[in-house]
């Protein structure tokens, strides 16, 4: 797994899938120079420009590292100086094989849906924009306007860019959640050493794209608004009328309204990415969801190896030492005492309070009823029997009231805590003198904001800036203003929860919802 972390790593991979591909078409070995060619092609196909290093060099080391196995190449020379020259066969050696194929298959997974935050997202903005600008371009008296045919065709070709760009971001979506799953699946034997090596790139790439989503949740959902009060929806049965096809069996209208209807469903789902409902969270917080889980799945899974790997306390390990006592174990009683200590199970023919550790009654399951002591039952059951409640069961209550409740409180919620972060971002740049009376969220906030910033370093003009965990809010701290003590300036926070004294620190706090930085 060396080649992993070096500078060659690319040139490593592709010598390596020369090798595979090699193998899976049945081959057995490949010369250098043979090796050399079909980099050199695969290179090209990336970038021309591109020079590999020496791929003997690349060779040896992977040779050094046993991801390939090679012998002495004794066909028959042209030459004195190709006889001298050491030349090998090279071809995969089975762990090299085995842990290259693996990485190939993570890659599939994780890179299936790269895509998502590279590309697809800033084109669904765009289009978006420009759908705006063509909707409002229009926005007067269509007779006054003497191509509105035209203006007509362009906003259907806006319109469909961006439901065929949203149709293959939700398939990488649906790819990248899938992918995922299986990746980091908690139940799936999992290569260690691969998965240590890859686990810090697959943590970047997920906190690379819930940044991407963050960034472009709030402009895509402001684009969409503004296209909906433009008017897009009433256009939407003109904008169907552009291309509709002539059907057999279907009159002209019946085309039309079924396209209306495609299209009505095309935008629905747009919007449902980034708009939700009382019942169903937006699709791009799902996203954010799944992926936070996903981390959180990573964690597990390597706390889970590490204490494989160095603590040996596990519950494998309990297992194999218990069966070790249970072997060395002959007598009978013992080992039944042994039993119940480790699992507290007893024999099922006797059921009641356990006996005594001194009698071995526990451990004579062949015992007749009639030999054992009685066990104890509570005389209302021995005249009465069990009492159970008759009549018809309760009906099972309707999910969806409590879910629109538990909705409607998030929602409630989230509009408090917005409002509690638009009291610093509406500030721009604030002291902590100028901030007026906060209330207990808005007091969280502020100091979660605090912690964040000042754990990081201090840049040259002695400013620290930070990002929440959830990357929607960025913070700059500037010191505080020294007294003539040379001290640094205080000032007192009032609070709904009392008064706090600290440096009259300098802040600056953006929303990267609102605009990024």
């Amino acid at each position: 797994m060396a080649y992993l972390d070096n500078e060659n790593t690319p040139f490593y991979r592709l010598v390596l899938d020369v090798l595979l591909e090699e193998e899976r078409a049945l081959g057995l070995h490949l010369p250098t120079a043979e090796i050399g060619r079909r980099l050199q092609q695969k290179i090209d196909q990336i970038d021309p420009d591109i020079s590999p290093p020496p791929v003997e060099q690349l060779l040896t080391q992977l040779h050094t590292w046993e991801n390939v196995d090679r012998i002495q190449n004794t066909h028959r020379k042209g030459t004195y100086q190709e006889y001298l020259k050491k030349d090998y066969l090279y071809q995969l050696t089975p762990a090299g094989a085995e842990v290259h194929a693996m990485l190939g298959r993570i890659d599939t997974e994780l890179g299936s849906a790269g895509a998502l935050q590279a590309s697809m997202l800033p084109e669904v903005l765009q289009s978006l924009r420009e759908l705006v600008s063509l909707l409002n371009s229009t926005s007067g008296d269509s007779a006054a306007n003497s191509d509105a045919e035209a203006h007509s065709r362009a906003l259907y070709a806006s319109l469909q860019r961006i439901t065929n760009g949203f149709t293959q971001l939700s398939e990488n979506a649906k790819m990248f959640v899938q992918g995922l799953n299986r990746a980091v699946e908690l139940n799936t034997e999992l290569d260690t050493e691969v998965f240590l090596a890859y686990k810090d790139v697959v943590v970047e790439y997920l906190q690379t794209f819930v940044m991407a989503l963050v960034r472009y949740t709030s402009p895509i959902s402001e684009a969409i608004d503004q296209a909906e009060r433009a008017g897009l929806r009433l256009r939407l049965y003109r904008l169907a009328l552009v291309e509709a096809a002539p059907v057999i069996g279907m009159s002209q209208s019946e085309v039309v309204q079924r396209d209306l209807e495609d299209l009505r469903s095309q935008w629905d789902g747009l919007r449902g990415w980034f708009f939700g409902e009382a019942d169903r969270a937006p699709v791009a917080q799902i996203l954010q969801d799944r992926a936070a889980d996903a981390v959180n799945r990573i964690v597990a899974i390597v706390r889970r190896l590490n204490d494989q790997r160095f603590r040996r306390v596990n519950r494998a390990s309990d297992l194999l030492t218990l069966a070790t006592w249970f072997a060395s174990t002959s007598n009978e009683v013992e080992r039944a005492k042994l039993w119940r200590a480790a699992f507290g199970m007893y024999s099922a023919r006797h059921l009641g309070t356990a006996h005594r550790a001194s009698s071995d009654l526990d451990v004579r399951p062949k015992t007749s009823w009639w030999e054992t002591p009685p066990a104890p039952v509570e005389a209302r059951l021995r005249k009465q029997g069990p009492r159970a409640a008759t009549g018809r069961p309760a009906r099972v209550g309707d999910p969806r009231t409590a879910k629109q409740r538990l909705a409607a409180l998030q929602a409630a919620e989230q509009a408090v805590n917005d409002a509690a972060v638009r009291t610093f971002t509406e500030l721009s740049l604030f002291r902590v003198e100028e901030l007026p009376v906060l209330s207990e969220k808005q007091l969280e906030i502020l100091l979660r904001c605090l912690s964040v910033a000042l754990a990081a370093s201090p840049d040259k003009q002695k400013a620290r800036h930070g990002r929440t965990t959830d990357g929607l809010l960025h913070i700059t701290v500037r010191p505080a203003e020294q007294d003539p003590h040379g001290r640094p300036a205080s000032a007192v926070l009032q609070t709904e929860c009392g008064a706090l004294a600290m440096e009259n620190f300098e802040l600056t706090i953006t929303d990267l919802r609102r605009g990024s930085r």
